[in-house]
């Protein structure tokens, strides 16, 4: 475990800078997603559209944010960046648990139940919010994350400190480890947030489509799932590498990545990474409407506009994945490097 030379934070100080800096990122997002949904998409909404924008963000945030925190609050003790209380030894005992298993038991009922409480007064009142109340009752998926990241941080914390140098090397397998903590979890969240903004987008690609000529009902512009496309791999593929970063460094640490087939050669520059996963999410949407265009396709039903969103979602999960374990495990290993010259 590193040494950091600023001063340490405390548990509870950790938590609220990691809560904090993931609102104002979820929060721009939010704001962004009101403005897409009620605004660029069209500015007719029902009160289906209200309860089905604020049950995602609740759906996928306080589902899977609060696991997300924990690998964040994670590297920070990694790198030497937290003090742990003294005297904290009965919550050291146990294995140190996945973060997504730990949370996800919790998580997943509250996440349910604010849902339905929201929706109750929605429905039960007839009470269609408008976009700016929408915005804030979606902003109260923080209380709840931050609570339930506060029942296990202190414990997570103090077990990977206490055992977790190592302490699944051959246990665990890495490609195991790969799709059970980067893909799989990442992929349903990914899925919560864009299907149902696919559903609003398409729906209103095909009433514009079908105003244009009424014999056709039911399709939608293959230019309009191009476009659809390219900006959902350019956010997803992002999104998850960046989280992805905190992954490998936690797997790193218990022993789980190991140095072997990864990290060989230099690493480039972040920004340099969020670049190119600009540019392939443009040679993605280029490719997909040449192939469709080749085949006579000018239009495409929804159900197979959903199905290859579905397919563009994961694809944006994998690469991401794949390529923040490769840039994480590079700059891992030119820190051990590094170490090693300055103390020889």
């Amino acid at each position: 475990m590193a040494e950091s030379k600023g001063k340490k934070l405390g548990v509870n100080q950790v938590l609220a800078v990691q809560v904090v800096v993931s609102f104002v990122v979820i929060a721009v997002l939010i704001v962004v997603g009101v403005l897409l949904i009620f605004r660029v998409m069209g500015t007719e909404y029902s009160r289906f559209t209200v309860a089905g924008f604020i049950a995602t963000v609740y759906m996928a945030f306080i589902t899977f944010q609060p696991a997300g925190t924990l690998f964040a609050a994670r590297k920070e003790l990694i790198e030497g960046k937290v003090e742990l209380p003294a005297g904290g030894d009965a919550a050291t005992d146990g294995l140190v648990g996945n973060p997504w298993l730990m949370t996800l038991p919790v998580s997943f009922p509250i996440a349910l139940f604010c849902t339905a409480i929201i929706l109750g007064i929605i429905y039960g009142t007839g009470w269609t919010p408008r976009p700016r109340i929408t915005l804030a009752l979606s902003l109260l998926y923080v209380i709840p994350h931050y609570l339930i990241t506060s029942r296990f941080i202190g414990n997570d914390l103090a077990r990977l400190a206490a055992k977790g140098l190592g302490a699944y090397a051959g246990v665990i397998s890495k490609k195991g480890y790969f799709w059970k903590t980067y893909i799989l979890p990442n992929f349903i969240f990914q899925l919560i947030i864009n299907c149902p903004i696919a559903n609003r987008g398409f729906h209103q690609e095909m009433l514009k489509l079908s105003r244009e000529i009424p014999n056709l009902q039911g399709i939608l512009p293959v230019k309009a799932v191009v476009v659809d496309h390219v900006i959902t791999f350019m956010f997803v593929c992002n999104f998850t590498f960046l989280a992805a970063v905190m992954y490998t460094i936690s797997g790193f640490y218990l022993g789980i990545i190991t140095l072997d087939g990864l990290g060989k050669g230099k690493g480039i520059h972040g920004f340099l990474y969020f670049l190119i996963m600009l540019f392939m999410g443009i040679v993605l949407g280029v490719l997909y409407g040449l192939a469709l265009g080749a085949a006579g396709f000018e239009n495409i039903t929804f159900t197979a506009a959903m199905i290859s969103k579905v397919v563009c979602v994961f694809i944006s999960v994998y690469l991401g994945s794949y390529m923040a374990m490769g840039w994480t495990a590079k700059k891992i290993r030119a820190h051990m490097e590094a170490q090693a010259t300055s103390a020889g």
